[in-house]
């Protein structure tokens, strides 16, 4: 499978997703917000999740914290 946005539509694997209508508001929202297709939304989510899993199985934790860096979570997959 190629992680190419530019891929050949040979190359490309079409799947039909069941969302419900909270989640397909968030996808609308994200597209419209940063101008990108559903595609590309959920492409990325997958890339970052990927990257999350990885992270987190090379024994990392990701967190987040505030601008001053006083507040920091650790974010937790289900």
């Amino acid at each position: 499978m190629s992680n190419s946005p530019d891929a050949s539509p040979a190359d490309l694997v079409r799947l039909s997703v069941n969302l419900n209508p909270e989640t397909a508001e968030l996808l609308r929202e994200l597209a419209a917000s940063r101008g990108l297709s559903y595609t590309e939304i959920i492409r990325r989510a997958i890339a970052v999740t990927k990257y999350f899993e990885d992270e987190i199985n090379s024994g990392r934790v990701i967190q987040t914290a505030d601008s001053n860096g006083k507040h920091v979570r650790q974010i937790e997959l289900l």
